[in-house]
């Protein structure tokens, strides 16, 4: 019912004493005939209806944002003007950040950005917030207001839009996005047939949005305990197809979340899980591109989606050590979880536990001579150098890496004598 309002109680958080400092600089704990009306909004409301930890914590003013900067300057809070247009100040106390916010409401929509004007109306700003669970507000006194129901929705995980669907997916076609990235991290109830079928008519207006803005939106809902029901309902909804070329195929994944699950040390990484549900001839960079992958992640994506054979459960020592040492444990510790989700024989977990423990207890080695060596023998520089090295590498690795560097020096002036006696004379 518009209007409502509940009496909660004061969480600890609400008292802390960075979010008191703030409070207290927006004229929020003054005497009551000057009291400003600030309340806190989204995920901090959120999580405590939910009962579940509270993160960042953002704050919504009836002030103009040039007010509220001269607030916080008064009080000795550093104010960080990032979005004025959009009435959006940071502030930061005791070394924690609050976003600040004037109430508003739109003017116009493009798909993308909405045109806003500053407002008082708490009603207002309610009816332009996506989910009825983000748009519920909550006084420092623990009065908290909800126009669109959303307590009852939080507390039965029920994720859903704020009025019409098809009207809050046309003002910002990431909305989809969102909506599935919190369904997966907060939805118990399924999503209504109405917000699926919005999602459906209008998933071609995803092209709109930018790389990065799908970027965050999709590592935030893979890093979710449990992706799965998301990630079928965006595939029957295509949206999932439209974001990432090729996905599709959730089989990988599902054997993925499985085995980080079993293995109870396994955290989520959403770049690892982004492998699971690529085609296995998916073009990484194509990906990466239409991501706007740091060239970190690029670089990452692409070794986890080489179509190059990787160790399987039959792996023997030898080519254990070998992978160990050419790639290093994190990076193959990720191919064996991707392999052994891809695996037919999954179930058989035996062996592929063995081979993640031994990455895991893995310690780099250090080749004990280097290419002075090879020069100090005598040869000349060139690719012989590399060719001479390479080999003693490999000899040295199928020794267990056990050879000290006097041995390892003992067998490169082997194959040196060697690979003079086998060269040609002029």
């Amino acid at each position: 019912m518009p209007g409502s309002e509940h009496q909660w109680r004061i969480e600890r958080w609400m008292t802390a004493d960075a979010v008191t400092r703030v409070l207290c600089a927006l004229g929020a704990l003054d005497g009551p005939k000057e009291r400003v009306d600030v309340r806190f909004v989204g995920g901090a409301v959120r999580n405590t209806v939910m009962g579940l930890p509270v993160g960042e914590i953002d704050l919504a003013t009836p002030e103009i944002p040039t007010k509220v900067i001269y607030r916080l300057d008064s009080a000795g809070l550093k104010a960080v003007p990032t979005g004025l247009d959009h009435g959006t100040v940071l502030a930061l106390a005791a070394g924690e950040t609050f976003e600040i916010t004037t109430l508003r409401r739109d003017t116009a929509c493009d798909g993308r950005h909405a045109a806003v004007e500053f407002t008082t109306d708490w009603h207002e700003d309610a009816r332009r917030r996506d989910f009825t669970i983000n748009a519920m507000s909550l006084r420092p006194d623990g009065m908290l207001f909800d126009d669109h129901g959303g307590v009852e929705d939080a507390k039965a995980g029920r994720v859903g839009f704020v009025g019409a669907p098809v009207d809050r997916i046309q003002e910002d076609y990431l909305r989809i996005l969102r909506l599935f990235r919190f369904y997966a991290w907060y939805g118990r109830a399924p999503l209504d047939a109405p917000t699926l079928a919005a999602c459906r008519a209008h998933a071609d207006g995803l092209a709109r949005l930018s790389g990065e803005r799908i970027k965050q939106e999709l590592a935030k809902l893979l890093l979710a305990p449990t992706p799965l029901e998301a990630l079928a309902l965006m595939v029957d909804a295509g949206v999932l197809a439209r974001i990432v070329t090729g996905a599709g195929d959730l089989r990988a994944i599902k054997r993925l979340v499985a085995i980080e699950q079993d293995e109870r040390q396994r955290e989520p990484d959403w770049l690892r899980r982004l492998a699971a549900i690529l085609p296995p001839a998916a073009d990484a960079d194509e990906i990466a591109d239409s991501l706007r992958l740091s060239n970190a992640d690029r670089e990452r994506l692409a070794a986890l989606t080489k179509v190059e054979p990787v160790l399987d459960e039959h792996a023997d020592p030898l080519r254990l050590r070998r992978a160990l040492y050419r790639i290093g444990a994190p990076l193959l510790t990720d191919r064996l979880l991707l392999a052994w989700s891809r695996a037919n024989d999954g179930e058989h977990a035996a062996p592929w536990r063995a081979l993640l423990a031994a990455s895991a207890a893995w310690v780099p080695k250090v080749l004990p001579v280097a290419g002075a060596d090879v020069l100090a023998l005598g040869v000349k520089s060139g690719p012989a150098v590399g060719r001479l090295l390479a080999a003693v590498e490999e000899w040295w690795i199928g020794a267990s890496f056990e050879p000290c560097r006097e041995g390892t020096l003992a067998h490169l002036e082997r194959l040196v004598n060697q690979a003079g006696a086998q060269a040609p004379e002029h």
